[in-house]
């Protein structure tokens, strides 16, 4: 028995290990990572003692024994998740948040306005202000004279301004990071799946969209302390000739002194073209695939290529473990 394959949650929860029914993690690429879990409790301590208070959190891992081969023991740690949602019904389930649910910076809407700061100090205050620690994994900086927070949360402000120059931000881990997504799908893929030979439950979900897909950007944007109009212009590298120009007008709750419009009109035709090669596909179990990371398709013909991971979704539970991958084909050249 003990060399059987096998995967398993572990989730502490004050101080112990508690034995998991069902359980699910979705790793969110730009958005905060959650989990759901499901508990046995047929002496009702979950009904009683062990019933969570506000506040308190669990620590979750997943466990791998002999899983590709004897003696292929690993453990993939996915942090710590505040408990949201707490329910019984024979069972004790329970969610789990990466951001806290108790903190200001998640929940609480405010009006105000930070003044001479980078978007990088800008996460810095939010972070300290949550009990997160920041990772600023871009060179991309804008700075701001001013800079309106109106009737958002923290997160949701800091969200807003990141999408505007082509950044994305997500909570992990006790973590907030600020990252370039471009930058990561230049990377070379970490995992090759190849038709016949990978281990795949049901079949792929490929989809290519050939709607709003655009061959330029181009934003123009007033700006009131000049007087002035500015355009940014941004034209998809190996585009072909036919095609449309996304055209916007730009809008901004912050005002600077050098509001890089190329930039802006770059980030919204990866935010529009990013879709158009897309696949869903689920695996057995492997705790090798995150976010943020690409994977190589072979074998799937037109749908062939580099793609890059939006969302992980394990799920262990009595009729096994498995992973689900939603993914977009990476765009070359922006």
């Amino acid at each position: 028995m003990s060399d059987a394959r096998r995967a398993r949650a572990n989730v502490r929860y004050r101080g112990r290990i508690h034995h998991v029914m069902d359980f699910s993690y979705t790793d969110n690429y730009d958005k905060t990572d959650d989990m759901s879990v499901q508990f046995s409790d047929r002496d009702e301590r979950w009904l009683n003692e062990w019933f969570p208070d506000t506040g308190e959190t669990l620590d979750v891992e997943i466990e791998v024994l002999n899983w590709n081969s004897r003696g292929d023991n690993r453990t993939l740690s996915l942090g710590t998740f505040e408990i949201d949602n707490p329910r019984h019904s024979s069972t004790m389930s329970m969610n789990g948040v990466a951001a806290p649910v108790t903190s200001s910076a998640r929940s609480e809407k405010k009006n105000r306005s930070w003044k001479k700061i980078s978007l990088s100090g800008i996460a810095g205050d939010i972070s300290g202000t949550a009990g997160l620690a920041l990772v600023y994994d871009t060179d991309v900086d804008p700075f701001y004279d001013v800079a309106d927070q109106n009737d958002k949360s923290d997160l949701e402000f800091l969200e807003e301004l990141c999408k505007s120059d082509g950044l994305c931000m997500k909570v992990t881990n006790c973590q907030l990071i600020v990252f370039e997504e471009a930058k990561y799908e230049a990377e070379p893929a970490v995992v090759t799946i190849e038709k016949g030979r990978t281990n795949i439950i049901g079949d792929p979900d490929f989809n290519r969209n050939a709607k709003d897909i655009y061959k330029a950007c181009e934003i123009s944007y007033f700006c009131p302390k000049t007087d002035e109009t500015y355009i940014g212009y941004f034209a998809v590298p190996n585009a072909p000739d036919v095609g449309h120009t996304l055209r916007l007008r730009g809008n901004y709750n912050a005002e600077s002194d050098d509001i890089n419009l190329d930039r802006k009109a770059r980030a919204r035709a990866r935010e529009k073209n990013k879709y158009e090669w897309t696949c869903r596909i689920t695996l057995n179990g492997d705790i090798t695939y995150f976010t943020g990371t690409n994977v190589e398709f072979v074998g799937w013909g037109r749908f062939d290529g580099k793609y890059h991971i939006d969302v992980v979704a394990y799920s262990n539970s009595s009729s096994g473990f498995d992973v689900t991958l939603t993914l977009h084909r990476c765009l070359e050249g922006y």
